[in-house]
């Protein structure tokens, strides 16, 4: 056979270990080393998948495995992270017992936990498509955070046994969520099988990048701040990595699965998303990826994703130049969501590089024009948050709200409305920002705040069952109820001053309702409580039975001191507006992130 022969041969011959550029284009490869014959060929760079088992040969892994066996049979058999280390070992060759005795017995040891009192069934079922914890998690976190596929695609490709394996991180994450909602409870069984699984994965599987991203936010909503962050750089860097913010990406690693593609932007796209929200609600500048040039295409409309009827999508530059396209072009709530966290980050970096004395009249002049811009752009069926059913479009919901907080969180700083020292009482608070001289435009920076505060309240007041929102919608709303408290202390009087104790309450309501899920909006509220008895000087501390959003703090009796008599004028003639405005807690860092002398 000459050499022509051997060559076709070989390309005729597909290895089990096929190089990554074949594998996600599904052709054929003959898996040669350092270079395919097919990349060879085609002048493409030829990379393979990192081995899962670390690059040890066969008699090293052998021993490894010995070694952890030996040391898990040696430990307590009654603490179940003990048995984590075997349980992420693959499955061993014949003649293992020792290793098949630990994984037996950490089976075991999983099986009391879930026939225990208040058990957790930790292993999925093989039908997940009747598993009552996914079902809480579809219910519950997807609306708010749409990135996995869809729950009945999901089902489909979870019944191939060949893709179980790829999925089980995922499902795992998704189970341990659902159960938050579902039992109200941090599972540590749920838990203990998530990692495992995290484990076993690949550091390669885009997956993981969702996983990590998820698994991030719950553990942040529940005080585990530390842990969070490094699932979130462990998300963020796989994803740099992977180059998911390139338009090539989606395709590459979903085949034909016009699904799988969406899914894959919007991971990309809610990383970006999150990010913003981790960097307001911590008070930093810390936009990880926000300058990023990314070209992954955007999301579909969540009616398409959820039918599978995905259509062809759109690119970040088109929507960057709406106001020059046709009418018929239309985005989805996704695309407006990212555009809002576009105008927030340019808003909040933009500013906070002029110096104070310049600031009132360059926020005036670009950042609302990126603001305004955004809300003026916005067509009829995304102006109005709730349809004619009921139903709210949760990712316009989160939209609306980051553009009202970006707007207090420029303006108030510059406005009539002072900070009172008993906002650093609440953990989510910052430092709060210098005092400056009142800017000629005073008015101007005071009005927009009230504007802001009352599209908010509009917001909040919806007609809805349940107030049922992303956690992060906890700091998002911080800035109306500082902004209505100082009103509350400075000028409001009388019926007016009633009715805004009213949203006061309604707000603490709203987030009492998240806090029954994630702790740390549950510490929040008290915190909360504290600062709004401080700042209305109400003479009246909650006892140990209060609850968080109680309506039991009294009106206080005494009038706050009348404001500045450059900001009276225009308060009086907007005092009718002023009464209708409603209070949003949770003191975090979005209220004086880009605040003037106040870089963190």
């Amino acid at each position: 056979m000459d050499s022509r022969s051997t060559s076709q041969y070989h390309r005729a011959t597909r290895s089990s270990l096929a190089c990554l550029p074949c594998r996600s284009r599904h052709l054929k490869c003959d898996g040669k080393r350092p270079c395919c014959d097919r990349c060879s060929e085609t002048g493409k760079q030829c990379s393979y998948a990192q081995s899962r088992r670390g690059g040890l040969d066969r008699a090293a892994l052998a021993e490894r495995r010995n070694r952890l066996a030996a040391a898990a049979v040696n430990s307590n058999p009654d603490n179940v992270t003990s048995w984590q280390g075997a349980a992420t070992l693959r499955q061993p060759q014949e003649g293992t017992a020792v290793y098949l005795q630990v994984n037996s017995r950490f089976e075991s040891c999983m099986r009391d936990l879930n026939s225990g009192p208040g058990h957790t069934n930790t292993v999925p079922p093989s039908n997940i498509g009747n598993d009552p914890l996914i079902d809480s998690y579809y219910k519950n976190f997807h609306i708010c955070h749409p990135l996995v596929i869809p729950r009945n695609h999901l089902t489909k490709l979870y019944q191939d046994p060949s893709r179980q394996e790829g999925f089980a991180p995922l499902i795992a994450v998704i189970r341990f969520i659902g159960n938050i909602y579902k039992a109200r409870e941090w599972s540590i069984p749920l838990k203990t099988y998530l990692e495992a699984s995290f484990s076993q994965a690949s550091a390669l599987d885009p997956i993981m990048v969702q996983c990590r991203l998820l698994y991030s936010i719950a553990l942040f909503w529940y005080e585990y701040k530390t842990d969070a962050k490094l699932q979130m750089d462990l998300a963020t860097k796989r994803a740099i990595d992977l180059q998911m913010f390139r338009q090539e990406f989606a395709a590459a690693n979903a085949a034909e699965d016009l699904v799988l593609r969406e899914s894959w932007r919007r991971t990309w796209w809610m990383l970006y998303i999150v990010d913003a929200y981790y960097a307001g609600t911590l008070g930093t500048l810390d936009l990880r990826i926000v300058d990023i040039e990314a070209t992954a295409e955007l999301p579909c409309d969540e009616s398409d994703y959820e039918s599978g009827n995905i259509p062809t999508p759109r690119s970040l530059q088109e929507f960057n130049c709406r106001e020059f396209g046709p009418k018929n072009i239309r985005f989805s709530s996704f695309a407006y969501l990212i555009g809002a966290v576009q105008c927030a980050a340019f808003a909040l970096t933009t500013t906070s590089k002029i110096p104070a004395e310049e600031c009132s009249t360059h926020i005036t002049q670009a950042a609302d024009c990126s603001l305004d811009g955004w809300r003026l752009l916005l067509p009829p069926d995304h102006k109005q948050v709730m349809d004619v059913t009921g139903k709210v479009d949760e990712l316009m919901f989160q939209a609306h709200l980051l553009i009202h907080v970006s707007t207090i969180g420029l303006h108030r700083p510059l406005s009539n409305f002072r900070f009172n020292t008993a906002e650093t009482e609440s953990s989510c608070a910052r430092e709060p920002p210098l005092d400056i001289p009142s800017p000629d435009l005073v008015n101007v920076h005071t009005i927009r705040v009230l504007r802001a505060i009352e599209a908010q309240i509009r917001l909040l007041a919806l007609p809805i069952q349940q107030f049922h929102h992303t956690p992060f919608t906890t700091c998002m709303v911080s800035k109306g109820t500082l902004a209505l408290l100082s009103a509350c202390n400075a000028f409001l009087k009388g019926r007016d001053l009633a009715i805004a104790r009213d949203q006061i309450r309604m707000t603490l309501g709203c987030l009492k309702a998240l806090g029954e899920v994630w702790p740390r909006i549950a510490r929040n509220v008290q915190e909360i409580q504290k600062i709004a008895q401080r700042v209305l000087a109400l003479g009246y501390v909650a006892n140990s039975h209060s609850t968080p959003g109680s309506s039991d703090i009294p009106v206080s009796g005494a009038e706050g001191p009348s404001l500045a008599s450059n900001a009276s004028d225009i308060l009086t003639n907007d005092i009718d507006m002023i009464a209708s405005l409603g209070a949003i807690n949770d003191l975090c860092g979005w209220y004086n992130v880009g605040g003037p002398g106040n870089l963190p």
